[in-house]
């Protein structure tokens, strides 16, 4: 067997007396989609959170391409290869759409992370094959078309895939998706499962954080549900819609 690209071992997280996570374990393997769902409350938000490195694990252990990362910094995870995007949009409204992307490509770049957004430091060939990294992006993520437009003048819809697009830029193993489908609209969601797709095709392995059940069940390879910070059942798509804990605990109550 091969090593999962994201381990996650008995991960557990508390606030104060408060037990968010428990003993919680799971793998993701290369070029693999992976869902995680649970009800409001179950502990979704705080494991990506930590898995990111913006809260410090408890105990436990979070491993990404063989290496040990739960003691890094934020900055780091995304230089070894955790990139990650928010539930609600973080972006820079100032910026044109093609160099929120540009600079998403920094921890991939070997001069300063502004250069080729600003116009110094630039290496010789660097340029050409970012630009081309860049297009590429822009061009799975449906942005092409407003890449010169500033990114507080274009819709919401399209600030959620940009977000993606600045988390693609940084060449990630992993990407984790925090509510992606939040605010999409019907053939909204579908540009997003398209591209969740094209994403796990191009190697990418993806973790996805998401409420809406049909878009979970459409793009996932498998699914791991939590309630009350552990978890409760881990398979695939046909395998958790069946399962009468799951159903209990959480499809029976949507429903």
């Amino acid at each position: 067997m091969t090593t999962p690209v994201l381990r996650v071992e008995s991960l557990c997280k508390s606030f104060g007396g408060v037990h968010a996570i428990r003993d919680l374990s799971f793998d993701v393997s290369e070029a693999q989609i992976l869902g995680l769902i649970g009800p409001n409350g179950s502990g979704k938000s705080t494991t990506v959170n930590s898995l990111a490195g913006l809260f410090p694990i408890t105990s436990g252990a979070i491993t990404l391409g063989g290496a040990r990362i739960d003691g890094m910094a934020e900055y780091d995870r995304v230089a070894h290869g955790l990139s990650r995007t928010f539930q609600t949009a973080s972006t820079f409204a100032e910026f044109t759409v093609r160099e929120h992307v540009v600079l998403g490509c920094n921890v991939t770049r070997s001069s300063h992370p502004l250069s080729s957004v600003f116009g110094i430091g630039r290496k010789a060939g660097e340029e050409e094959a970012l630009a081309r990294r860049v297009d590429q992006i822009l061009e799975i993520t449906d942005l092409m078309q407003v890449q010169d437009h500033r990114v507080g003048t274009i819709s919401s819809a399209q600030q959620r895939f940009l977000m993606i697009a600045t988390a693609l830029a940084s060449n990630p193993k992993v990407i984790l998706l925090d509510e992606p489908a939040a605010g999409l609209v019907s053939h909204e969601r579908k540009t997003l499962s398209d591209l969740i797709k094209k994403i796990r095709d191009l190697g990418t392995s993806v973790l996805v954080i998401e409420h809406h059940m049909a878009l979970i069940m459409e793009v996932c390879d498998r699914i791991v549900v939590l309630n009350f910070g552990q978890k409760i059942a881990e398979g695939t798509p046909e395998e958790i819609r069946n399962n009468p804990v799951v159903i209990d605990a959480y499809l029976g109550e949507a429903a």
